[in-house]
């Protein structure tokens, strides 16, 4: 007996197992398209000279607006500092904390990502 008025056994069946093949394909390909880094990473600033001086560019660590020294800076990190690493592009990690994002190199962080 169908489920379905009007259509035989078989045929609700099928119907039943496209709607199920279906399903299954859109969570895999939901799945394939989320980022590889899905734990949390957390990154800390270490080993930045004591003495703040911005015009010779010591005592931070510069975020910038992208993965390269030549990128405006958006914000500066100091030794202690924490941020979230979302990605990494060569020698740089994006990060982004208390109302800002952008990328800083990894010369100056250790992380919890394992790389």
């Amino acid at each position: 007996m169908s489920v379905f008025p009007g259509k035989p056994a078989f045929a609700a069946k099928a119907a039943l197992s496209a709607a199920a093949l279906a399903t299954v394909a859109a969570t895999l390909a939901f799945g394939a398209a989320t980022p590889a880094q899905a734990q949390y990473c957390e990154g800390t600033v270490h080993g930045l000279s004591r003495a703040y001086n911005l015009a010779r560019g010591t005592g931070f660590l510069a975020v910038r607006a992208g993965p390269s020294a030549a990128a405006p800076m958006v914000h500066q990190l100091f030794n202690g500092d924490t941020v979230e690493i979302t990605d990494k592009r060569g020698s740089w990690y994006f990060v982004g904390g208390d109302g800002f994002e952008g990328w800083a190199h990894r010369k100056w962080m250790s992380n919890s990502c394992g790389y």
